[in-house]
């Protein structure tokens, strides 16, 4: 068998083309696709890849010029065909991306639509910067989500499905009105289960989130409680007699002082020392508690 014809034996089968997955056709890609360029090193530059779906075709003028480099012919009829590999993207393989995304493995989706066109091999993602719903989307409306599949580095191939998602999730309901400014007791609220979209949504989810706080606003009894509703409750007010712990080194001081105004657990607030008159800033460490250490908290005035 001469030189020509056991070249024509190593050209692919027409309209076969090798498969790639990466930017640029390397020799080792070309080597695949004609085994007589097996000696050109794996790591050489061909030519760049084709868009998806399309074909990069290496004719024989290329061909020849790639292997007279490397002491190699090729017959003028040789050609090398390369494409992206592709496969078909699956209700399962979306299903698993959102999941993930909403960190909710045991969520309902619901495929009711999705891209049908074929996908490059890659991670197949759903962020949440794709949805075109909000957060409080209800559970048993369609929504589309856009995704992409990543590939060849930082590439995006671009998809959709459209969807509906549930899950069981918790949320914390007042049994009675809660009032602004009273704290919530454990008689006030309960803990209930339900079907929702399964995203974060600002709704309390533990009764302990609830219990123990402040609402900021009116909430009717049979509606769920938002955390944004809730502050922490004041543990020291305006006029109260607090212990002050004052901190300065190995050496430590309490005295009792005044509250010049309300504070939560860690805030800076203002305290009046009743014996001397001096105003000095502390910082709330419990009920009627707070603690001064030099030099920690801004516009600190030396206690006296």
């Amino acid at each position: 068998m001469n030189l020509w014809l056991l070249l024509l034996t190593m050209l692919p089968h027409p309209g076969s083309c090798e498969m790639i997955d990466r930017d640029q056709i390397v020799g080792a890609d070309l080597a695949k696709a004609l085994p007589a360029f097996g000696r050109i090193p794996g790591d050489v530059v061909i030519a760049y890849s084709p868009a998806i779906g399309s074909r990069r075709v290496v004719a024989f003028p290329e061909l020849d010029r790639i292997g007279r480099k490397y002491g190699i012919s090729a017959p003028t009829s040789a050609t090398a065909c390369f494409e992206w590999k592709l496969r078909t993207m699956t209700e399962a393989d979306v299903r698993a991306a959102i999941r993930d995304t909403l960190q909710a493995p045991q969520a309902r989706i619901d495929i009711l639509a999705m891209s049908a066109s074929l996908t490059p091999e890659g991670k197949l993602v759903f962020p949440l910067s794709g949805l075109s719903a909000s957060h409080v989307a209800d559970p048993a409306a369609p929504i589309v989500w856009r995704g992409q599949v990543l590939y060849g580095g930082a590439h995006k191939f671009n998809v959709w499905a459209r969807i509906r998602a549930s899950t069981t999730m918790t949320r914390v309901v007042a049994t009675e009105v809660l009032l602004p400014g009273q704290t919530v007791t454990a008689r006030q609220v309960r803990l209930e289960t339900y079907q929702d979209f399964p995203l974060e949504q600002g709704i309390a989810r533990n009764l302990d989130e609830v219990t123990g706080k402040v609402p900021r606003r009116s909430i009717r009894a049979g509606m769920p409680v938002f955390r944004a509703d809730l502050s922490a409750p004041f543990l020291v007010r305006r006029g109260d007699l607090v212990k002050v712990t004052v901190i300065s080194g190995a050496a430590q001081l309490t005295l009792e002082a005044e509250a010049n105004g309300p504070g939560r657990q860690g805030d800076a607030i203002s305290f009046t020392n009743p014996r001397t008159g001096k105003v000095f800033r502390g910082r709330v460490d419990g009920k009627d508690a707070a603690q001064v250490i030099p030099g920690a908290i801004p516009t600190l005035t030396r206690v006296q």
